[in-house]
């Protein structure tokens, strides 16, 4: 849907910025003649704007993705991956945006036609897990996006879509899959098997090729997501956005696996590489695979990752740009803090002396949910204790945990049925959003 209002109000904005009102003030003091040319220049421009904003990008069955649309997904995107916010940075990524954004279009359509509704519970909870992956506290979500200037919209529009897409999929493909419990015991067994064994922490992107003429176009992406990743991106936030696995809801982090479980030229690639190195795009039946390396180490066995904990969190900030004396001024204040903290509740005393809203609980959390920084900092750390001052790009953390809990038997049943159903749903998920695409209507007008 087009915001008419919102496009109008936001370039009379940016008219009057571009005269600025104490100019506008001398000339009509001073040149009466000035006045009427300057209006008619400002409201040109507006019109310009404003019709830039407008344009169509594309048509999805008879709705309209503006270029506003597409302007505001691809800022919000830069911030997210790290990315300097350049003309040339946005002219390669539109079209991978577009192609995401034409996506959301047909699975909220999916989602309206089976009256599949998005509840506001069901965005704040997603919300809050968005927080959680990025070790950001309750709020710290809209901190970050008002400091980037992005719409809490733009965002939520994103949510939405994943949300109810995973709701269509559920109710149309549940029936269709059924996980044995001999399946379940295979499943366990194989990773007790492999308890001492190495393995490797993978995170990766799946760009599925469902139609042979798309083949050079999506291997082109893949190429240029690679390429955004060697030069800086944040390989999560590109996973978030273009990934068509169900890992995309976790930055692409597929978790620890053992050599040989992905199979083929997968498993040959990730043999080849280093901790934090990334693949060249790999061609399989199912698409494109980009596989990112994080760690590698010995399989401690069943149960190591099904540990939840609740985490207090100090954040002290480090503006952009800052010089190497106030960046090591602010690591000894984190780490003085910490030291200062010998419980959770001297942690959160801190947290309301620093005033920041990035500082605070956390939450109840997985170990394996946390960003891999984060999870190896965690993983081993005590209760009560304060881990080291941990470098983000915008500042220091420091993490305590308050509590630790391990999951019983029952659970790590459910968790691996979860994992079985998962892969499977993928599949018909990948297939179901084909059927979407052939069936409809696309227009790309950019």
């Amino acid at each position: 849907m087009i915001r008419l209002r919102h496009f109008i109000l936001r370039n009379r904005y940016l008219g009057t910025s571009a005269f600025g009102t104490v100019r506008e003030t001398v000339l009509l003091r001073n040149r009466p003649g000035m006045v009427l040319l300057a209006v008619m220049a400002m409201l040109v421009c507006g019109a310009i704007q404003a019709q830039e904003a407008l344009r169509i990008a594309a048509i999805v069955n008879e709705e309209v993705i503006s270029a506003y649309d597409l302007g505001a997904r691809t800022a919000m995107l830069l911030a997210f991956s790290q990315q300097a916010d350049k003309a040339e940075t946005r002219r390669r990524l539109a079209p991978q945006v577009l192609r995401s954004l034409i996506d959301e279009k047909l699975k909220m359509q999916e989602a309206k036609r089976l009256s599949i509704r998005v509840g506001k519970s069901d965005i704040e909870r997603a919300i809050s897990q968005l927080e959680l992956q990025n070790g950001l506290p309750k709020g710290g979500l809209d901190a970050f996006l008002s400091q980037n200037g992005i719409s809490r919209s733009v965002l939520i529009d994103r949510i939405e879509a994943g949300i109810a897409w995973i709701k269509v999929v559920n109710r149309r493909l549940r029936a269709q899959i059924s996980i044995s419990g001999e399946q379940i015991d295979e499943m366990l067994a194989k990773i007790e098997k492999n308890k001492g064994k190495p393995e490797m922490l993978v995170a990766e992107i799946l760009l599925p090729v469902d139609n042979p003429e798309h083949e050079s176009e999506i291997g082109l992406l893949a190429n240029r997501l690679v390429q955004q990743v060697k030069g800086g991106a944040a390989f999560t936030s590109l996973a978030g956005n273009f990934s068509q696995s169900p890992t995309a809801a976790v930055g692409g982090d597929l978790g620890w696996i053992k050599q040989g479980q992905l199979g083929g030229k997968l498993d040959a690639t990730l043999a080849k590489l280093q901790p934090g190195q990334i693949s060249n795009p790999i061609r399989t039946l199912a698409g494109y695979h980009i596989l990112l390396l994080r760690e590698r180490r010995t399989d401690p066995g069943a149960g190591s990752a099904d540990i939840t904990v609740s985490l207090q969190q100090l954040f002290i900030p480090v503006p952009k740009n800052t010089d190497p004396a106030t960046q090591t001024a602010q690591m000894e204040l984190a780490m003085s803090m910490g030291q200062k903290a010998k419980n959770c509740q001297d942690m959160k005393k801190l947290s309301e002396e620093l005033d920041s809203p990035m500082s605070g609980s956390l939450g109840r959390v997985k170990i394996d949910s946390l960003p891999i920084e984060l999870r190896t900092e965690v993983q081993d750390l005590a209760v009560d204790k304060a881990s080291r001052p941990i470098r983000t790009n915008d500042g220091f953390i420091v993490l305590m945990v308050c509590e630790r809990e391990k999951d019983s038997t029952d659970v790590q049943r459910r968790k691996v049925e979860q994992l079985l159903l998962d892969q499977r749903r993928s599949i018909l998920a990948r297939r179901y959003l084909r059927d979407l695409h052939r069936a409809a209507f696309v227009d790309v007008r950019l």
